[in-house]
């Protein structure tokens, strides 16, 4: 048996060991004893939130912004977004006016905020079974009620001088008549528990989907039990209230507000007055203490109804707004459909490399505004916002657009129908091998398929159709030249190595002698001539690599030549054949003894497709047989009359020819 298997008896014993690691009883004289020593134990939900968001590190690109592990894997091209939502937090969590503000996530459908707000969720549950965010509360309380609520005020003020522990907020009914009459005022003997939140138990963490206009309020503030409703009003609160709805399930944890505008005046009437006092109303009994983080989100529509609202002025001064737009980036958009690749691959249907990049391609050419630089192609902005190489242009111009086309994102082509097409195409029948331009035509169809747009529209979707052929047209050539020589990878990485070695010592200031110490600035230079590094910027060029390799090797992940698009770019210009070179050594000789070379450097070619670059045999020479028929300035399709697309080559191919059966991938 291998040294990581574990046993079953060694996994029940383990899970027993996990189930009482949390399991902390005591009084509140225990408690208080500990707050004393440690008064960190004490935070608001913001600060909670906060700590748990930051618990799971951070690191710094080098431009300087922050990259969060918590959001890394699932959220991509909203760097900005995740800084600006982790700063509401920071700013909360400091006891700014923030504190009593909503958080409202504003996009489009599948955008990512429900993922983000997921994230964060399970971020706060992980957190409260850490020692660092350990949480206690008075036993049985279904808000798991701050056992500290049970200080007199008059004393409050000490703890706060000779501790620093701050005390904010009353106790709930419930614990309010538990002291008065079960512990007759004796706040020592009230018994204190260890909880972790989790939102499947309703401890922390609330949800609430706002879909019904009149809805149960209870569902909410919490329902009453009405066989207990004899006795004076304090009686009455302390026995009758639940305390079961979603805003006392969220005390000192968050709560998620899906649709939030979709509510009815009386529950948004109600979050107006948890946001704004942390209490929850209750009709004819009070109110009840509640502090908890509030994270919404809508869509624009829904936000613009309610905005026009004259009496909804009080809330919308309640609410910090953040954007959450679609990806602008190809890069990051492809990350979002790598998921889907795994589940095709398993229904023995392959999917070609660059398909993703090209439905990617769409997708955020569909999102653009059209640029308003004289001469620049909406392909070209879609390159430059991906930090690619375009003219002259800087990461600092790509900037300034993104900040004068603020609502870029808010509208276009969703992930979810992008991964619906793709999955549509992979569960054809008799489809072994998804190729880019079916993809393509599949994300055209679904489109034209639409009968909400008129024929602007779809000559709009048309135009994109053959932006992204033209990106799909370099792309694979861009393949093909990779895969022509066979020591290309070898070479790339020799010269990337070179590079970073002399950049390092550069940056360190270590001047080049005899002993193979220090940089080659020829070197430098070669590699930096193809992609316009002036003179007066190879400085900070050359800092900013060295950073970003050194947080690739600090995080043990490989930084290879593809890692940084405009390293990526100058290799590629040095180790590339050309394309008239390439278009002469795969276009078919005249002459039959010249054939058997043609042909086995064709084989070579899909041969390394397949084994290096992880193509399929029939994706492989689909893929050169294209590149063969493009570089011979053939068209690949044509939109008669602007009106649809008639296309001049094989979406669907079946069988490769060209490497022998046996070694087929």
């Amino acid at each position: 048996m291998p040294d990581n298997t574990m046993s079953v008896e060694e996994i029940l014993a383990a899970s027993e060991r996990e189930a009482s690691l949390y399991d902390w009883r005591g009084t509140f004289a225990d408690y208080l004893a500990m707050v004393v020593e440690n008064p960190s134990l004490v935070k608001f939900s913001h600060a909670r939130v906060r700590d748990a968001i930051l618990s799971q590190k951070v690191d710094t690109l080098p431009t300087g912004e922050p990259v969060y592990r918590l959001f890394e894997q699932d959220i991509f091209g909203l760097d900005d977004v995740l800084k600006q939502i982790v700063e509401y937090f920071e700013a909360a969590a400091k006891g700014a006016e923030t504190r009593k503000r909503i958080l409202l996530l504003l996009g489009p459908p599948a955008s990512g905020k429900s993922t983000i707000v997921a994230l964060i969720k399970k971020a706060l549950e992980d957190y409260t079974r850490t020692d660092e965010g350990a949480v206690y509360a008075i036993a049985g309380c279904p808000m798991q009620e701050e056992p500290l609520h049970l200080i007199p005020h008059s004393l409050r003020p000490v703890l706060k001088e000779q501790y620093g522990i701050e005390i904010e907020g009353e106790l709930n009914p419930r614990n309010r008549y538990l002291l008065r009459t079960k512990y007759k005022g004796n706040i020592a003997d009230v018994p204190v528990e260890r909880v972790v939140f989790s939102e499947h138990e309703a401890v922390g963490i609330g949800y609430y989907v706002a879909t019904n206009p009149n809805a149960d309020s209870s569902l909410l503030v919490g329902s009453i039990d009405t066989e207990r409703l004899d006795g004076d009003r304090t009686e009455v609160a302390g026995r009758a209230f639940r305390m079961d709805g979603e805003f006392n399930v969220a005390n000192r944890g968050m709560i998620e507000m899906v649709e939030i505008f979709k509510a009815d005046k009386y529950l948004l009437t109600t979050l107006l007055g948890l946001a704004q006092e942390q209490v929850i109303k209750m009709e004819k009994f009070g109110s009840i203490y509640s502090e908890q983080a509030i994270i919404g989100h809508s869509n624009e529509g829904d936000f613009n109804t309610f905005a026009l609202d004259e009496h909804s002025e009080a809330l919308k001064d309640r609410i910090i707004a953040i954007r959450v737009p679609y990806n602008l980036r190809v890069s990051e958009e492809v990350k979002i459909y790598g998921k889907i690749t795994t589940r095709s691959e398993e229904a023995n249907v392959s999917i070609a490399p660059l398909t993703l990049q090209v439905a990617s391609t769409f997708a955020v050419l569909s999102r653009l505004d059209q640029p308003a630089s004289q001469g620049m192609t909406l392909l070209d902005k879609m390159r430059l916002y991906d930090g690619r190489m375009v003219g002259s242009y800087t990461r600092q111009d790509a900037i300034e657009m993104r900040r004068h086309h603020a609502d870029e994102g808010m509208t276009g082509i969703s992930p979810r129908y992008v991964m619906n097409r793709i999955a549509a195409v992979a569960s054809i029948p008799g489809v072994k091998c998804v190729t880019p331009l079916a993809v393509l035509d599949s994300l055209w169809q679904g489109m034209s398929e639409n009968v909400s747009l008129d024929q602007e529209g779809k000559a709009a979707f048309i135009s994109l159709v053959s932006d992204t052929v033209s990106e799909y047209n370099e792309l694979a050539v861009t393949d093909v030249q990779r895969a022509f020589d066979e020591s290309f990878d070898e070479t790339a990485a020799i010269l990337l190595a070179g590079y970073l070695k002399s950049i390092r010592a550069y940056c360190s200031g270590k001047e080049p002698d005899d002993d193979d110490v220090g940089f080659d600035e020829r070197d430098m230079q070669e590699i930096e001539r193809p992609i316009n590094v002036r003179a007066k910027d190879k400085k900070a060029f050359r800092e900013e690599i060295d950073r970003l390799a050194f947080l690739f090797e600090k995080r043990g992940r490989r930084f290879d030549y593809t890692t940084e698009p405009r390293l990526k770019a100058a290799i590629e210009s040095r180790l590339f054949p050309s394309t008239r070179e390439l278009q002469r050594a795969l276009t078919r000789p005249r002459f039959a003894r010249q054939r058997a070379e043609w042909s086995q450097r064709r084989i070579s070619i899909v041969k390394r497709l397949i084994e290096k670059y992880g193509y399929s045999a029939v994706g492989a020479e689909d893929l050169l047989e294209y590149v063969t028929e493009l570089l011979q300035k053939k068209t690949m399709f044509r939109t008669p009359k602007n009106e649809g697309i008639e296309w001049h080559w094989d979406l669907y191919p079946t069988k490769a020819t060209l490497v022998p059966p046996a070694e087929e991938s």
